[in-house]
């Protein structure tokens, strides 16, 4: 757990103001970015368009 700082809510207002991404997507999102998280794995594809976060969707994974 990173707790939520000012460096991250300046990044989540960026990702917002970028691209059609709700707060609380973003607050994640700026968090995975800023602590260089290698995969963000989600349900929710609109995190696929966020620049530079190396997205992994659970539907997309071959289940056996």
């Amino acid at each position: 757990m990173i707790p939520v700082s000012p460096q991250v809510l300046i990044e989540a207002a960026q990702l917002r103001a970028s691209i059609n991404i709700k707060l609380p997507d973003a607050i994640h999102a700026a968090t995975a970015l800023l602590t260089q998280c290698s995969t963000f794995l989600t349900n929710d594809q609109r995190f696929k368009s966020v620049p530079e976060l190396s997205v992994i969707l659970l539907s997309e994974i071959n289940s056996p």
